[in-house]
């Protein structure tokens, strides 16, 4: 059937970008059309869904290096880890779903989609029919909910471990008169209807020819309490007692509780720093009406209103200090546990969940509820587990076939006893160890958990994740090309020189020019404005104004033309450029400055002399690079000069000059098709197209505006040290998912054969059913310490 859908792309600014979306589409066999407004970014699409869907055009549009504005809705599953790969299959298929991922740490699956198809109510019911067993999520936050019921878990270990005590006791007798045939039956239906949770969802799953852990684990407990109670009628005589069967089963249940009950204690344990973040979005703030101060909650406050801070409080929305001043810690978002100065003569910018230490200040807010910052590094830090790494999607394919190969062999286990022995305990003992022992879990959780603790380590050092595969992707980049102005200088210019020509007065050019760059958002611009303001320059509205992307911008003002801009720009209007200006412009760039130049009417009217000091962190954070081996560069809209003074000053492999933004996301991909995997470093508003066009994105925060569509990772502490401090948790984090993986991997290959008795015609040695379910707990929890050490800093 051929479909025509809209969607909107993010980062399109001119048909350059719509040629390189439409030369990725047209790689796909569906695709009939596609018409793209570049000035809005809204495109349709027409395509044959019998050949592609619309997650193939998500994704191909991805590959060109844009994005595409889509919605998410989060729900809690209500299925075993097991359930994940085929739940998966059936969500992406619903109609509108560009991407689903689902969290097996949290037991979440995050669907998202594109609003112009479908909407939340639709994906909805489309569930519902499905059948698909799930509650949703609302808000930020993503509440705990325990399917296991602690109390029932720790009588069901402690009369498990009791019976065990008993069995290996070597005791006769029962207990206070009871005799032991009579007890350990006794015990071991008690864990049965304590665990019967566990065990209906195991036979359900083994029902509809999708096994899980739970199928393992009721089949063993179940096969040996039938074996017990059989034999037991039939008085069956064995070297080992017939009783054991029944402690088996007790003790497989008893130890299995336990172990889920302290993983999920764990988990939630080592995800607590979430609800930290949580618990501070919440509660009132006392906002400003009509002069005086009422309290309201913080779901009600609304953008633009004036919040009161006062000494001690924890600022509940992002904004900016409009009267006072004060000390903040914003150690939350920086890692710095050094307050920092905010008022309101620089119009500092406050973040929800940092505190006021000392002062007062007045905040107008910006941002409110989920989109403040604190609300997004939640919902990356939920996020990130949903991406990723090459080695954990083997993993996940061994755990879709892993329960049948176990209960295979299980069964080929059985056969081959009963064939060798014709004896029914020992048959069913290497049986029941085969299927108690076999733990698919650690492979699904080990590289999510792993992410999760790297995630949170990585936004309390200053950086906002917002991919899982991001270490793993670090780790491979083997290029690192920064952007110039506020990447490595510090991104606060200021005019050192004005210089004028010919007939124009210094009060004129700049009259004109404040006119125009009043309009632009560029950091020259305000280096500018900020010059005449100190001078006392008037301002007037321009009656036209033109944006010129990397190169400058053009207005007019009181019917003079006005350009201001790069020598390309001025060029290209045909503005005639005389030697001295040419001079006096290659001395500023020779020196690191850089020159903006200024016409009016057609005629070069003055040079401005801009200067950006390079961060003190840049010259060590360039070397720590080049010391890995990896190349490190320079991608600026600036003048060849001043970018080749920077790429002499700090030592660069390659810099390339006045590129336009369009022309840094070019070089990029020209790089990548010769074998480069880059990571790009620059501003997430100006370079959006080149950081979703590199291998590794990042975007240097900008204040209120730090939460961007473009970035695989935000430094929200605007310092160049937190990228190096990122490498570092990489490898961290990669190396313990890698350890996880290897030590699940092992462990079910080591011990499944000796569950299923390989060792004893030699040794003597029988792996219990019951012990059996405990090094398999063992394992599963060993998974989440390993994870947890993250966290506490000795991974």
């Amino acid at each position: 059937m051929i479909r025509k859908e809209g969607i909107r792309i993010l980062g399109v600014d001119c048909a350059t970008c719509a040629y390189a979306i439409g030369r990725n589409l047209s790689k796909l066999s569906g695709v009939r059309g596609f018409d793209l407004d570049v000035s809005s970014g809204e495109a349709i699409v027409e395509y044959d869904d019998s050949k592609n869907t619309l997650r193939d055009i998500y994704i191909a549009v991805r590959d060109a290096g844009y994005d595409v504005e889509k919605r998410a809705i989060s729900i809690h599953l209500n299925v075993s880890p097991e359930e994940h790969a085929v739940l998966e299959e059936k969500l992406l298929r619903i109609r509108g779903v560009l991407d689903v991922g689902i969290n097996p740490v949290a037991n979440t699956a995050k669907i998202i989609f594109n609003e112009r198809t479908t909407t939340s109510t639709d994906i909805l019911r489309e569930l519902a029919r499905l059948g698909v067993r799930y509650s949703e999520i609302r808000g930020v936050e993503i509440k705990r909910k325990d399917v296991y019921t602690p109390h029932k878990r720790v009588a069901a270990f402690i009369l498990g471990l009791t019976a065990i005590t008993l069995d290996m006791s070597g005791v006769s007798h029962g207990v206070g008169g009871v005799e032991l045939d009579a007890l350990l039956p006794a015990l071991s239906i008690s864990v049965i209807l304590l665990s019967h949770s566990t065990i209906v969802r195991g036979l359900k799953a083994l029902a509809s020819l999708r096994p899980t852990m739970e199928s393992l684990i009721a089949l063993s407990s179940t096969a040996t309490f039938s074996a017990g109670t059989l034999f037991s009628i039939l008085r069956f005589q064995h070297a080992i007692r017939t009783e054991s069967l029944f402690a088996a089963s007790a003790g497989v249940l008893g130890f299995v509780g336990l172990g889920l009950y302290l993983e999920e204690r764990l988990r939630y344990r080592a995800l607590a720093y979430l609800d930290e973040l949580e618990r501070s979005l919440r509660g009132s703030v006392r906002v400003i009406k009509n002069g005086s101060v009422v309290d309201v909650s913080i779901n009600e406050v609304a953008v633009g209103e004036v919040i009161e801070v006062k000494a001690g409080d924890r600022a509940l929305v992002d904004g900016v200090v409009v009267e006072g001043w004060g000390y903040v810690d914003e150690s939350t978002f920086t890692g710095e546990p050094t307050p920092v100065l905010k008022k309101a003569e620089s119009r500092d910018v406050v973040l929800a969940g940092s505190v006021l230490v000392s002062g007062y200040l007045k905040v107008r807010a910006t941002r409110v509820g989920e989109d403040t910052v604190l609300s997004h590094i939640l919902e990356s830090a939920r996020s990130a587990v949903f991406y990723k790494p090459g080695f954990q999607r083997v993993a996940d394919r061994v755990v879709g076939f892993l329960t049948w190969i176990v209960l295979a062999v299980a069964l080929s286990t059985f056969t081959v006893w009963w064939l060798i022995t014709r004896d029914p305990i020992l048959s069913v003992i290497f049986m029941a160890s085969t299927l108690a022992v076999a733990c698919p879990c650690p492979l699904g959780i080990a590289t999510p958990l792993a992410v999760s603790m790297g995630v949170i380590v990585a936004s309390r050092s200053g950086a906002l994740i917002r991919r899982g595969d991001i270490f793993e992707r670090l780790l491979k980049s083997n290029m690192v090309i920064f952007d110039k102005t506020g990447t490595l200088t510090v991104g606060r210019p200021r005019v050192a020189n004005f210089i004028s020509y010919g007939d124009f007065s210094h009060v004129d050019v700049l009259g004109y020019v404040c006119s125009v760059e009043s309009y632009s958002e560029h950091p020259l611009a305000h280096a500018i404005l900020e010059y005449c303001r100190e001078r006392g320059v008037d301002v007037v509205h321009p009656d036209y104004y033109e944006h010129f992307p990397g190169l400058g911008v053009a207005g007019r003002v009181k019917g003079v033309d006005v350009v201001i801009g790069s020598i390309k720009l001025l060029e290209s209007m045909n503005v005639e450029m005389p030697i001295e200006v040419l001079s006096t412009v290659s001395d500023i760039g020779k020196s690191g400055g850089t020159p903006v130049l200024v016409s009016i009417d057609g005629r070069v009217a003055g040079v401005i002399e801009v200067r950006d000091m390079l961060r003190s962190e840049s010259p060590e954070v360039v070397e720590h690079f080049k010391r890995l081996g990896l190349k490190v560069g320079l991608a600026s809209g600036d003048m060849e000069a001043s970018v080749g003074f920077v790429k002499e000053k700090l030592g660069l492999d390659f810099a390339y000059a006045s590129l336009k933004p369009t022309d840094k996301a070019r070089v990029i991909r020209e790089m990548q098709s010769n074998g480069m995997l880059p990571t790009y470093v620059g501003d997430g508003l100006n370079d959006a197209v080149a950081i979703n066009a590199a291998f590794v994105g990042v975007a240097m925060s900008r204040g209120p505006d730090l939460v961007r569509e473009s970035g695989d990772v935000v430094l929200l502490s605007n310092n160049l040290k937190t990228l190096k401090s990122l490498h570092s948790i990489s490898k961290k984090v990669v190396r313990v998912a890698k350890e996880n993986l290897f030590w699940a991997f092992i462990y079910n290959t080591a011990l499944i054969p000796i569950a299923a008795g390989v060792l004893y015609p030699l040794t003597g040695l029988m792996l219990r059913p019951d012990m059996a379910a405990l090094a398999m707990v063992l394992s599963d929890v060993s998974v989440v310490l390993n994870s947890f050490r993250l966290l506490l800093g000795r991974a």
